[in-house]
C-alpha cells in the first residue's frame, strides 16, 4: 500500500510535511470526504507533537485505508487547514468510479476506530483499552 502521509513529523517516514504544504491549496470536496472515511488500518499507542502546533500533543497514530492507500487520521485536516498537497494519482483515484464505490461502501459499513475499540471493550475482557474512541474528533477550528 501507498502511504499518503510519509512524514517524519507523523512518525510515518523520512520526508518533512513542511515540504508538501502550499498556501491556497484546495482539493475537491469528494477528496476530503474520502479522507474522512474511517476504515481502520493500524493504530499505535503513543504520543507525538502536532506538526504545526508544537505545544499540542496527539495520541496515536491512527491510520485509515482503502486497501490501496493509507493515511493518518488527520490528513483531511492538514489538507484543509494547512494546505498539505496530496499526490495527483491519489486525487485521480478518488475522483474515479472506484473512489465513489469506496465512499459508498464505507457509509454503508460505518467502520471506525471508535467502533473497534468499543467492540474490544465489550467482547475481549482480557484486553485493557485506554485509548479514547473519540480521540480524533478535534474540530477543524481547534486543530
Amino acid at each position: 500500500m501507498i502511504c499518503l502521509t510519509p512524514y517524519k513529523e507523523l512518525n510515518s517516514g523520512e520526508e518533512s510535511i513542511f515540504d508538501h504544504v502550499k498556501e491556497g491549496y484546495k482539493v475537491p470536496d469528494k477528496v476530503i470526504a474520502y479522507l474522512r472515511t474511517r476504515k481502520p488500518f493500524m493504530m499505535s499507542p503513543g504520543i507525538y507533537n502536532h506538526p504545526f502546533k508544537k505545544d499540542k500533543s496527539m495520541t496515536g497514530p491512527y491510520l485509515y485505508t482503502d486497501d490501496i492507500y493509507f493515511w493518518d487520521r488527520d490528513t483531511w485536516k492538514y489538507v484543509v487547514k494547512y494546505g498539505l498537497e496530496l499526490p495527483q494519482e491519489f486525487i485521480d483515484h478518488v475522483m474515479s468510479e472506484a473512489g465513489t464505490e469506496f465512499i459508498d461502501k464505507q457509509i454503508e459499513e460505518n467502520e471506525s476506530w471508535s467502533k473497534v475499540l468499543e467492540e474490544w471493550k465489550e467482547n475481549r475482557k482480557n484486553i485493557f483499552v485506554l485509548m479514547d474512541p473519540n480521540e480524533d474528533d478535534d474540530s477543524i477550528e481547534d486543530f
